[in-house]
């Protein structure tokens, strides 16, 4: 999938989410079919397309910690059940892991924007 095919699915629905991570946490997803929650209890998920770097500053806040996490992202519809609470003008949240098999996966592979 392309860059522009993700700014189009975001665009066009509302419940389509991007949630970034790195190359080992993308495989541990799909392994589980599981985005587990964070040691805070959240699934951070956006709808902004951004690049690696974009995404490692503006939602990781440039922590070391978590360099390289927005080289791979998962695009879902989300159900209509999944509780998405806002944050800011580009994230949310769920504060419950999200299965998989229960939505959409629309892409799941490395960032290509």
């Amino acid at each position: 999938m392309t860059g522009h095919e993700i700014l189009n699915a975001v665009l066009s629905d509302q419940r389509v989410f991007i949630h970034y991570t790195d190359e080992h946490g993308l495989q541990g997803m799909l392994h589980e079919g599981v985005i587990r929650t964070n040691f805070k209890g959240v699934v951070y998920l956006t709808q902004e397309p951004m690049s690696e770097g974009d995404a490692h500053t503006r939602l990781f806040i440039g922590a070391s910690t978590h360099a390289g996490r927005g080289s791979h992202l998962i695009l879902l519809r989300v159900d209509l059940g999944l509780p998405v609470t806002r944050l800011t003008d580009y994230e949310f949240s769920v504060s419950q892991s999200i299965k998989l098999h229960q939505h959409t996966v629309m892409y799941a592979g490395p960032n290509p924007m």
